[in-house]
């Protein structure tokens, strides 16, 4: 590629960048090719001439830094973006956002000889001096003597947050002798320290918590730009006192006289006080972006009117705020925060009052010796010369310019694939560089499998680690000057060039014509463009079995006491020995401790209710709720396997294999498919190819991709002769469903039609007669479809969209239309894995629960209601031609609310919309909305179950407080629905009127905006309905008396029973040693995480697995010693017991340990005689043949651990013929 750059560079640049004063004009270079322009000049310039390139925005910053990744190596281009949240915010910062400034900010200062790009608002906000960030970033190295809690203290000056398990960027956590650490921009780090001396440095996985490879040092970067050296800090509160002598003291005011009279520490950081950030500066030297760079840069505007455009709107938001905010808080005048015009912009798009046309209006006018009264523009001293770079321009006068320009659009291909194929074809035989980019790996396959076959060379290069330097291809070279590759076209080659498939995130592609080059990218050849995001993690269902989020106050059922409330985990010494147990109150304040290893026996109360009521404890009610409970799960289950059977005995149509068509056409699919929604395709087209009709539900979320698995199912129905029904409870859904299904199928030979009460009768009357005639092959509507009247020729498959929203009459006729065809149902409602893998064989279940690659995760504001922020919120949407959701749940303040928004926003449109109206006026409105005749939505929860509105992306929530946790969840996710950033205001009376449990709500759901435990907590409620809704009310109900996991385990039992299959009776050997065994506090002091590690123990089925756990504690916490080395050995020495079969261990006086056998022995009678002869130090008594005795073979006085590890060393002898087999398991 360097070849290409440098034959651009020489024609097209070298004249053009030496020009200095005014702006320099560039025109005639298409977005997709601005990349390409910049790391052609980049790639040719002394390396001491710095470039930045400013764009409007981040979204451009960001699309700009991934195009260069094809031409630049990553050390010759740096991202610094704006600083993220609204001007005097009082959350929490982006630690990854903070954290790349800070970077990228630091490169700029040290070396300032690459190519920076960056928003017109990064270069306004002013900046603290970079050496205070020098001077706090981290250089840690294995040896390094470094006491632990002095180190963690360190990481809070510089912006961490201690929290109790790392999972996100900013945060820290110290457990014993293991400091884990999440510096944004690579994998979180773990130190783990010998006393302190740093032992070993290695990257570990934030989700499994599992350690990686070793490092032999780390830099930490701090994660809050806002840092004040303490011996600042008397200065700042006497700043302070004396300009805000009037003004409400902030939380973090206290904080800071604390740490002025304990002097201890280095700086303060403003990330962990938020509204600190935004007034350090009141005592610090700042400066802004441009006056860092050592040398004067190129400036290069990109799409200058919308630069200026923007650096406006960001003064506007500014001094708005302010306005707003300064009479109650410490805040800085927009003066103090930002250099307001560091460009020298608004001389330079002074309107041309000669002419005041809309076209010349906000032109840019300034350029080299043009003039404007008596002076001419000049560009600010620290800028070498400024460029202004445009796509084109309306102005007549440039068209020769711009026509003249050697770059290109790129050919838009729309799916066509055969148009794609014989272009490349084409290019190819004429001895062109062809390269087809594509951000993602199933788009990078799809690509290679078009052109897999055809008579050409393809070259693919996935996850590059650097630019594409195609093999052998070279641009002409120039003979003289008049025959230069830009004044002759290429020859063509005596080889021709192999098709280049590369994975890299492109805006959009170009072309080089005079070059002989072309890059496409799959925005051009399927019409979808891309943001780059972290790669996915595929989004599992809450583990709802874990114990991970069980806290005080939490409820939890006993298998034999039912629900009770869990109090603490609490420490008992009995008999001379200290163990760990459960604490559960039940009725009337009784309590009952649980030994940790019968932990199993207690499952966290999962329930669509809050509040269940108490079990007495010593009664044999809940003995009775059990047994009824068990009784209806074994009936229903029987139901379910009669109506399995009885579908799997009917005869159905066996669709053929994937024809080419259909592999063309799913080729031409222009997202990446999620791993989930592969395994769904693929489980609906099994369905589809065997002789047994097929009734499969798909649960996903709204915008995961179940409408394409539906498209997928119709298409193979068409294709192999079948016609295809899809039935929707709302008109709305119908109408997104026939869009989607007409753009799907645009390029193919399928006839798509729609029955709704929007259509005339003449235009119903014939859709039905092309039904029955067999001209329609896909017909989608609402329950219209459900007619007499409605006759089909060769109907195949059924598909139903949210069934559970039909009603009554309308389900029976659907079941009469089921025992047809095929069915696949659709469902946004989110289901249990776990109860999808009890059903699994009884009910065809597919799960999508990966959401989309490039969606973006939405950001989330909580804060007190504010008309400034209202405003600017919904003017920020509006102004990027988006919609908004405004939610207000009291149906009777509709009114007021409405009053206020047309007050404060006049220039608004927006209607109204609530559960009270009848159901079409509901849809006209949601339809009117949708169409976008409306900017906002003033509505109820109404939208908490929606329908798609990818255009909406600004959503306010009044009295967020009111709102349960799960519920605040799913109503965020009503935006967010495609790759343009999504924001959510949460807005509340004030933190003096909250209650505490709206506090907490509100704090967990700003901490967690992505996946964390903080969503499963949510997601949990969530599913809970979602399994109420699939099993039926009845079911629903049981669940409430038993909760979710214990419901869940006796339906499992049920069916394996009912099939034949072995159930587990969860057989443990009881173990009683004179030990003290348990995790003490300052091994792991958090206790769910210790509560955790207990069950897991308890839950494992051999020494493996054993091994495996305590490998994962050690890695996490340090290596066990003393009660937690013992603890560990106790586990492995009860699983060996229970896989013998065992029922106690006991220990007796002189460490004698009897092991008492039970029904499940299984050691052989060949094998225990070989055992008992050997010396192992078994032996038996007469008269008691069930039980083994040990007595360990260690000499005089052996300790603890010594008797514990020969006791152990003797059980692997004694169990080896079992090594490696499963549990024992008792048929019932």
């Amino acid at each position: 590629m360097h070849s290409y750059l440098k034959a651009f560079a020489g024609q097209y640049w070298q004249d053009r960048w030496k020009q200095t004063g005014g702006i320099v004009p560039i025109y005639g270079i298409p977005g997709g090719a601005t990349g390409f322009a910049l790391a052609a000049l980049r790639s040719s310039l002394d390396p001491s001439i710095p470039l930045l390139v400013v764009t409007p925005g981040s979204v451009g910053a960001e699309s700009l830094a991934l195009d260069l990744e094809l031409f630049l190596e990553s050390s010759q281009f740096t991202l610094i973006p704006e600083k993220d949240g609204l001007p005097y915010d009082r959350a929490r910062r982006d630690a990854a956002v903070a954290s790349q400034r800070i970077h990228g900010i630091i490169d700029l200062c040290e070396n300032a000889s690459g190519l920076y790009i960056a928003p017109i608002a990064a270069l306004m906000r002013r900046i603290v001096n970079p050496s205070i960030w020098q001077d706090a970033t981290l250089h840690l190295r294995s040896g390094m003597s470094l006491e632990p809690g002095a180190l963690l203290k360190r990481l809070l000056e510089i912006g961490y947050h201690r929290v109790e398990r790392v999972e996100g960027p900013g945060d820290a956590c110290l457990k014993g002798s293991v400091l884990d650490i999440y510096s944004p921009g690579q994998d979180p780090i773990r130190l783990d320290f010998f006393d302190i001396e740093i032992d070993s440095i290695r990257h570990f996985d934030p989700e499994s918590q599992r350690s990686k490879e070793v490092l032999q040092e780390a830099e930490i970067l701090p994660v809050s730009e806002d840092l004040l050296p303490l011996e600042r800090l008397p200065d700042f509160l006497q700043a302070l006192d004396a300009q805000f002598s009037g003004a409400e003291a902030p939380d973090w005011l206290e904080v800071l006289r604390d740490a002025e009279q304990a002097s201890v520490g280095h700086c303060v950081s403003g990330r962990n006080d938020p509204g600190l950030e935004d007034i350090i500066g009141l005592v610090l030297e700042s400066r802004h972006l441009l006056e860092l760079f050592p040398s004067p840069p190129l400036v290069f505007l990109l799409q200058p009117e919308d630069v200026e455009k923007h650096r406006n709107r960001v003064l506007t938001e500014y001094h708005t705020i302010y306005d707003a905010e300064c009479a109650n808080r410490m805040v800085l005048a927009p003066q103090a925060l930002l250099e307001e015009d560091p460009l020298h912009m608004e001389w330079a798009f002074q309107n041309d009052h000669e002419d005041e046309s809309a076209e010349n209006a906000n032109a840019l006018v300034a350029s080299p010796g043009k003039k404007n009264g008596d002076e001419s523009f000049e560009p600010p001293s620290q800028v070498r010369t400024m460029f202004a770079i445009r796509e084109e321009l309306a102005d007549l006068d440039r068209a020769a310019e711009v026509s003249a320009s050697p770059l290109r659009r790129s050919p838009v291909f729309q799916g066509r694939i055969s148009e794609l194929r014989k272009a490349v074809e084409e290019k190819l035989n004429q001895g062109a560089t062809v390269i087809l980019t594509s951000p993602y790996h199933a788009q990078i396959q799809r690509l290679n499998g078009i052109f897999r076959g055809e008579s050409m060379e393809i070259s693919v290069h996935e996850d590059p680690a650097g630019p594409l330097i195609p093999e052998g291809s070279k641009p002409a070279a120039s003979g003289s000057k008049k025959s230069s590759a830009f004044n002759a076209r290429k020859k063509k080659n005596d080889q021709k060039q192999p098709l280049y498939i590369v994975q890299n995130f492109r805006s959009a592609g170009f072309e080089v014509p005079d070059l002989n080059l072309f890059v496409w990218s799959d925005h051009d050849i399927f019409g979808r463009s891309y943001s780059k995001r972290n790669r996915f993690k595929a989004r599992t269902s809450s583990p709802i079995e874990s114990f991970l989020d069980l806290k005080e106050g939490d409820y939890v059922v006993h298998i034999n006491h039912g629900v009770g409330r869990f109090v603490k985990l609490e420490r008992v010494k009995a008999a001379g020995r200290e163990r760990d147990f459960l604490v559960l109150e039940y009725a009337e304040q009784d309590r009952l401790f649980v030994p940790l290893d019968q932990i199993s026996l207690v499952q966290k109360y999962a329930a669509p209710t809050e509040k269940p009521r108490l079990d007495h404890l010593g009664r044999a009610s809940f003995k009775k709720v059990r047994e009824r409970v068990e009784e209806r799960i074994e009936e229903f289950a029987e139901e379910l396997l009669k109506i399995y059977a009885a579908r799997m005995s009917r005869k159905g149509y066996a669709y053929p294999p994937d024809s080419p068509w259909q592999e063309e056409f799913e080729a031409a699919f222009p997202f990446e498919e999620t791993p989930d929604q592969i395994t769904a395709i693929e489980a609906v087209k099994q369905d589809m190819e065997t002789a047994r009709p097929m009734d499969r539900l798909v649960c996903g979320d709204v915008g995961y991709g179940k409408t394409e698995v539906a498209i997928r199912a119709a298409f193979k129905a068409v294709m192999g002769g079948k016609q295809v029904a899809v039935i929707c409870p709302t008109t709305i859904l119908a109408l997104q469903h026939f869009k989607n299904f007409k753009d799907r199928y645009g390029e193919f030979p399928v006839r798509v039609d729609w029955i709704s009460r929007f259509r005339s009768r003449k235009e119903i009357t014939e859709t039905k007669k092309n039904l029955e005639a067999g001209d329609v092959d896909v017909v989608i509507g609402t329950h219209a479809l459900l007619a007499r009247d409605i006759k089909f020729k060769s109907l195949g498959l059924l598909i139903v969209d949210e069934e559970q929203r039909f009603g009554v009459t309308h389900k029976e006729a659907l079941k009469k239309m089921k025992a047809l065809v095929d069915v696949l149902t659709l469902t946004a409602t989110p289901i249990p894995r776990t109860l999808h893998l009890s059903l699994t064989g009884i009910r065809d279940l597919s799960i999508i629960q990966t959401p989309p690659r490039d969606r973006r995760p939405v950001q989330t504001y909580v804060m007190e209601d504010s008309d400034t922020v209202l405003l600017e919120a919904v003017q920020r949407e509006l102004e990027r031609g988006g919609q908004v959701f405004y939610l207000h749940n009291r149906i009777q303040d509709l009114e007021a609310v409405s009053a206020r928004i047309a007050a404060l926003m006049p220039e608004v449109t927006f209607t109204t919309l609530h559960g009270q109206m009848n159901e079409d006026d509901i849809e006209n409105i949601l339809l009117d909305f949708l169409n976008r005749r409306y900017d906002l939505l003033l509505t109820t929860a109404i939208i908490e179950n929606g329908i798609d509105m990818p255009n909406v992306n600004t959503l306010i929530v009044d009295r967020a407080d009111s709102f349960g946790l799960s519920q605040l969840y799913q109503i965020r996710g009503r935006v967010g629905r495609s790759s343009r950033q999504a924001y959510a205001y949460f807005f509340h009376p004030g933190k003096h009127i909250l209650t505490e449990q709206a506090q907490k709500r509100l704090n967990t759901l700003l901490e967690y905006q992505e996946l964390g435990s903080g969503f499963k907590v949510a997601m949990r409620d969530l599913e809970i309905r979602g399994a109420g809704n699939l099993l039926g009310k009845e079911q629903s109900g049981d669940i409430m008396d038993v909760g979710y996991e214990l419901y869940i385990k006796f339906l499992d039992d049920a069916v394996r029973r009912l099939k034949g299959e072995e159930v587990s009776s969860d057989f443990r050997c009881a173990v009683n040693l004179k030990t003290d065994f348990y995790l003490p506090d300052d091994y792991i002091p958090d206790t769910r995480q210790k509560i955790e590690f207990y069950k897991r123990f308890e839950a494992a089925i051999d020494l493996q697995e054993v091994e495996s756990i305590a490998g994962e504690m050690e890695d996490r916490f340090g290596p066990p010693r003393g009660p937690a080395q013992q603890f560990v050995l106790v586990e492995k020495i009860r699983t060996l017991c229970s896989t013998a079969g065992f029922e106690t261990v006991f220990e007796e006086a002189g460490g004698i340990v009897q092991l008492e056998a039970s029904d499940h022995f299984r050691i052989p009678p060949n094998h225990m005689i070989a055992i008992l002869k050997g010396g192992h130090g078994f032996r038996v008594k007469p008269g008691k043949s069930d039980t083994l005795y040990f007595e360990p073979q260690t000499g005089k006085n052996p300790g603890l651990e010594q008797r514990l590890e020969a006791f152990l060393a003797a059980l692997l002898q004694l169990t080896a013929p079992l090594q490696n087999t499963e549990k024992p398991v008792a048929t019932v």
